[in-house]
């Protein structure tokens, strides 16, 4: 049951998905540190039907995938957000989403974060994010840790961040959120 909302090729998966506005932007984070902002006007993403493949938002480099999509509302500058990043070692960072500058879609974007695969992972978890927010970051075994983002050290895109949860051998973590206010 159910209706179509993409036509996929093979290999292909939805990760997110989020109503907007064509006055919104798009942030698009992939698993080894990349992001590409844009528009989501109608010249860049432009309308399409149900049934469409829809059009390249980002291009990857060997061995990597898109993490996640965010959706960035057009007033949002009226309060300092940041991007949280947070990696399966147990590493994260914020960085204020100014600066991640607009582009065009179809590219590979600038550095969100510095990845060493060997001791700190590749990226689990992409969030905007505000002082004010908490968030979850759920691992492989199923603990649940709670940390406020201001406890989170702000640091610039090109970093690897620093020890966001205390793992123990063979742990990882697999998932971030925010943590809603309701």
């Amino acid at each position: 049951g159910g209706l179509i909302a993409i036509s996929l090729r093979d290999g292909d998966e939805v990760v997110s998905a989020s109503a907007i506005t064509s006055s919104d932007e798009i942030l698009l984070i992939s698993r080894k540190g990349m992001s590409l902002r844009f528009t989501a006007d109608d010249e860049s993403l432009r309308p399409m039907g149900r049934s469409a493949t829809g059009v390249i938002g980002m291009k990857f480099r060997k061995d990597d995938e898109l993490l996640t999509m965010v959706s960035i509302p057009k007033n949002s500058d009226d309060v300092k957000q940041y991007v949280l990043t947070a990696t399966d070692g147990g590493f994260g960072k914020r960085t204020p989403l100014a600066e991640y500058r607009s582009q065009g879609r179809g590219g590979i974007g600038v550095k969100a974060a510095k990845i060493d695969e060997g001791s700190r992972g590749i990226l689990v978890g992409a969030l905007i994010v505000n002082d004010s927010d908490e968030i979850l970051a759920i691992t492989s075994s199923g603990s649940v840790m709670r940390t406020e983002v201001s406890q989170v050290r702000e640091t610039g895109r090109d970093t690897m961040g620093v020890r966001l949860v205390n793992l123990n051998d063979g742990i990882t973590v697999v998932s971030l959120t925010k943590v809603s206010e309701e």
